[in-house]
């Protein structure tokens, strides 16, 4: 009789050691499974609220203007604006352009907010961000593409002549 109570002890100890070694494995992977799936959700919901219009484009001599409109249902700060990618020129010759807030040195771009409606300095949704590109040389007519890329990969591209 004490030999099975001794033997059902050790039998209960090396199963509760089992127990605890399995779940230390385990545990951080789920956790970090979890947190995987969280900020995926996040980042897509990020993209699905998220969408530009290019609606116009104009130049004049060196300058390409193009109004884009946020037509999602995210806003966006300045510094999301500032990281996008804008991509510019003759279809064929285009290239990636920096953001400059005093337009120089060419080629660069910057923006301003047309309309914001609210004056919270965001581009909400509605409104219309003016977007000025310096070419440092007057723009010829031909056909021209344009693209612009947020930060979150959401984009619109156009091609036009002038």
């Amino acid at each position: 009789m004490a030999e099975s109570a001794i033997t059902l002890s050790i039998i209960t100890i090396g199963c509760v050691i089992s127990a605890t070694m399995l779940v230390t494995a385990i545990y951080p992977a789920i956790n970090r499974a979890a947190s995987s799936a969280v900020s995926t959700t996040v980042k897509l919901g990020e993209r699905i609220e998220t969408s530009v219009e290019i609606v116009a484009e104009a130049n004049e001599s060196s300058y390409e203007y193009v109004w884009v409109k946020n037509t999602g249902a995210s806003q966006l700060a300045h510094s999301d604006i500032e990281r996008s990618d804008i991509f510019f020129g003759e279809i064929g010759n285009f290239q990636r352009l920096s953001y400059d807030a005093d337009l120089a040195p060419a080629p660069c771009w910057n923006y301003s907010i047309e309309n914001d409606n609210n004056g919270n300095g965001r581009w909400d949704t509605g409104e219309t961000v003016k977007i000025t590109i310096n070419c440092s040389a007057n723009i010829g007519s031909g056909d021209y593409y344009f693209k612009i890329v947020l930060y979150n990969g959401v984009s619109d591209e156009d091609t036009f002549s002038i």
